[in-house]
């Protein structure tokens, strides 16, 4: 994969781009909603799963060359953006998993909504990651890659 060159760059490819991602957005946390399905912790290993290749497809639309350090870097930030505000929520109706007769709802009522918000909040932390890379050709720094996905978040769950 080659890396952009940003004066060749115009608004309309990053508006194309943004559509294809929000196309493998929506794929990828369709995905993360059906791994959530499942009883942990294959769940958590199947979300994060998920994420992980969500971002790795996003480079491949934006046409950036990440390597898995970095990926595994960002995936990181974005975990501790995302448990910042909804950890303990997931935790708590994750362990209801467990409880017979209880599990099935708890995977079908309770945890997609968190889960889509989520996903929802990697992939709009992605795609800013992607934008900044092609406009600055530099990466975010971690501080800053974790207050885009709390901020994604944020306005996720309040919309």
């Amino acid at each position: 994969m080659k890396k952009f060159i940003t004066s060749k760059l115009t608004g309309t490819d990053l508006k194309q781009m943004d559509k294809e991602a929000d196309k493998v957005i929506a794929g990828w946390s369709f995905g993360s909603l059906v791994g959530n399905l499942l009883p942990p912790p294959f769940d958590i290993v199947a979300v994060s799963s998920a994420f992980a290749k969500m971002g790795y497809e996003l480079s491949k639309v934006y046409k950036i060359s990440i390597s898995m350090d970095e990926l595994t870097r960002i995936g990181k930030v974005i975990a501790k953006g995302i448990s910042a505000y909804s950890g303990a929520v997931y935790i708590g109706s994750n362990l209801l998993k467990w409880i017979p007769g209880v599990n099935i709802w708890v995977a079908l009522l309770m945890q997609p909504p968190l889960v889509a918000a989520i996903a929802y909040s990697a992939g709009h932390t992605f795609k800013e990651y992607y934008h900044f890379k092609i406009s600055k050709g530099k990466d975010l720094t971690d501080v800053e890659l974790r207050k885009i996905t709390e901020k994604a978040l944020k306005s996720k769950v309040a919309a």
